[in-house]
């Protein structure tokens, strides 16, 4: 009755059309031998399991937090270390040999366009590629990609491609027309995967990229890249 007050019958004749109701409240089945169902220990079951999934999904937040500061931190002490290279060859030998350790993957390269440095000297440390082969990395106005292996990921990571499961490409630019590309890759396919922030190996490669166009011989350095102090 609209606006009255609901009887015991009425009730019961409602819920015995609606029997669905309460299928999400009752337990498994029934307390004892008489069918009597206990809700407030099936209420309380409930609430349990309620916090039992909020505290899983907090720990995992926090753990995927400290993953974060983990790889900020790395990804700062790596850039500390692109900065205290006295010259080109201190920040070559770091990259080459030190900045996979850092950043705790397999590989790090350097690759440079071939005109960029003097051809007359040997690059221990600096794979020397042609600009086509870098460029072809990165599609218009991308800086980074993440992703597997490619075919043409031998080119950079020589012998240790057969470890490699992915990998991550970033842009140097070095002037107007010149740049290069900073490799690294990982034996761990989740490693680098589409969908990942980049920020932080960007923000490396910027200042890698600086520390280049610093470091390289003014001679072959190309003049867009060159660095001066500010005027006063």
């Amino acid at each position: 009755m609209a606006g009255g007050k609901l009887t015991k019958d009425q009730v019961l004749a409602w819920l015995d059309k609606h029997p669905d109701v309460l299928a999400g409240l009752l337990p498994g089945g029934p307390e004892n031998d008489q069918g009597v169902v206990d809700f407030q220990r099936h209420l309380i079951d409930r609430l349990r399991g309620s916090l039992s999934q909020r505290t899983a999904d907090r720990d995992a937040l926090v753990e995927t937090s400290r993953g974060n500061l983990a790889s900020q931190h790395q990804v700062h002490e790596a850039t500390l270390g692109v900065i205290r290279a006295g010259c080109f060859d201190e920040l070559a030998w770091f990259i080459s040999r030190e900045l996979h350790g850092y950043l705790h993957v397999d590989v790090a390269v350097l690759c440079l366009d071939h005109r960029s440095v003097w051809p007359e000297r040997k690059m221990d440390s600096v794979l020397l590629l042609p600009a086509m082969l870098l460029e072809s990395q990165f599609a218009p106005g991308q800086t980074v990609t993440l992703g597997p292996l490619r075919n043409e990921s031998e080119e950079f990571f020589g012998p240790a491609t057969s470890l490699i499961k992915s990998q991550a490409m970033v842009k140097l630019e070095l002037g107007a027309t010149m740049f290069g590309v900073l490799a690294l890759g990982d034996r761990d396919a989740a490693t680098f995967e589409p969908g990942h922030a980049t920020q932080l190996v960007r923000y490396m490669g910027d200042v890698l990229a600086l520390r280049l166009q610093q470091l390289l011989p003014q001679s072959q350095a190309p003049e867009a890249a060159r660095w001066s102090r500010p005027e006063n």
